[in-house]
């Protein structure tokens, strides 16, 4: 697990976590209830639920795919992510992964990212600023950087269990080295926000 933490740091711009089943830290995130049905009217372009008029939908996403465009506080356009498969989650259409997309300082869409928690129970989640991923031991806050177009993890927290049952936790943040962590106050921390956070919310291309 510990050659896992290391390389999902170093790739940042890829996650591809195995399904690692419902329990531990990770149940923190199940809790939303009704919340997120009083949210079914903030789409995924923003808060004030308005779709963005002026976003052309590019010719790569296909019929059968669906797609939610992003506005963040920072950058001028919005960030588009696409995927293959959605389900309903508390009244709105979420997935757990999705290719990340951005206009560079000509226009062009580039492809920034490929992100995935582990499991239809952690599905992707927003806030002004970035995007939640989450597993079931695992937190990770990422925002765009637009200068390098691709997303950087700006936060990332996790805990491994050993053969004897014990829990060891790692943190790091702002692009640093991760680093020991005493307790799981920084993956609590992550969850807690990641709850509070908006469902992405996806459309079906027809």
């Amino acid at each position: 697990m510990k050659k896992n933490i290391q390389k999902y740091m170093v790739l940042a711009l890829l996650i591809v976590i195995a399904a690692c089943g419902g329990i531990g830290i990770g149940s923190l995130a199940q809790g939303s209830g009704g919340r997120e049905a009083g949210r079914a009217g903030e789409k995924a372009a923003g808060r004030d639920g308005k779709a963005p008029a002026e976003a052309e939908m590019p010719g790569f996403v296909e019929e059968g795919q669906s797609y939610a465009f992003l506005e963040f506080k920072r950058g001028k356009e919005p960030v588009l992510l696409v995927t293959d498969g959605t389900y309903g989650y508390n009244g709105l259409e979420a997935s757990f992964s999705s290719e990340v997309y951005g206009k560079d300082g000509e226009g062009n869409w580039q492809r920034m990212a490929v992100i995935a928690g582990s499991g239809t129970a952690y599905p992707l989640r927003y806030d002004k600023r970035g995007i939640y991923v989450t597993g079931a031991h695992y937190a990770v806050y990422y925002t765009v950087d637009w200068e390098r177009m691709q997303l950087a993890a700006e936060e990332y927290a996790s805990e491994s269990i050993d053969e004897s049952g014990k829990a060891s936790y790692v943190y790091a943040e702002r692009g640093e080295a991760e680093q020991a962590a005493e307790d799981n106050r920084h993956l609590i921390a992550l969850f807690d926000r990641y709850e509070k956070a908006l469902l992405v919310d996806f459309q079906k291309k027809e």
